[in-house]
């Protein structure tokens, strides 16, 4: 599968990207390390995962995605309370990461759904 026109991948790019830009003049070099890191590791486990040879493999992958999904919100919050981001700003990425959250909750779904497809089949 081409993971690029996967819009959970070109969604969560954009993001990163976006994000990266934001925080780049950053002084707090631990922070936006780490923000950084969580940005970039969705889409590239997007990406890792769709390039994988089984659904189990698929599904473990986009599971680090997710994660990274709910790591980078908190730490957006965190940048909100520290007064890093405006309200505005946060409150686009947040709205943006929970459709990126869900969508990769659907996507494993439809691989267990084939996972379980192809067993029945082999009964």
């Amino acid at each position: 599968m081409n993971y690029q026109k996967l819009w959970l991948w070109q969604h969560s790019l954009d993001i990163a990207i976006d994000i990266m830009e934001t925080f780049q003049h950053s002084k707090n070099f631990s922070f936006k390390d780490q923000v950084f890191r969580s940005a970039i590791s969705i889409p590239s486990n997007i990406a890792e995962a769709m390039t994988r040879d089984t659904p189990a493999d698929r599904r473990r992958i986009l599971y680090y995605a997710i994660g990274s999904c709910a790591e980078l919100d908190t730490q957006l919050q965190i940048a909100l309370r520290l007064k890093w981001i405006e309200t505005k700003q946060r409150e686009q990425w947040r709205r943006a990461l929970r459709q990126i959250y869900v969508g990769l909750h659907r996507l494993r779904g439809k691989l267990e759904q084939s996972r379980d497809a192809s067993s029945a089949r082999r009964l």
